[in-house]
């Protein structure tokens, strides 16, 4: 095969995998966001410590993508 040709193919392999990896990392982050809002909604209010400020307000900025992914404990 001519290299003009295995460097399509090459560069079609590494735009799939792209893709894919794209897609995974969106797939996180919005269950990671989900994870967030469901232990926000779960936790014990009474009375508000840090773990209810910490999930509220990474779910209305958008890092509960991140935040959803860790417990936090309150005392």
């Amino acid at each position: 095969m001519p290299p003009s040709i295995l460097f399509k193919i090459n560069n079609m392999k590494a735009t799939k995998i792209i893709v894919i990896v794209y897609i995974l990392l969106f797939s996180l982050g919005i269950i990671g966001e989900i994870k967030c809002i469901v232990k926000a909604v779960n936790c014990n209010w009474e009375p508000i410590g840090k773990s209810e400020i910490i999930y509220t307000a990474a779910a209305c900025t958008g890092i509960g993508a991140i935040v959803g992914w860790i417990n936090i404990k309150d005392n």
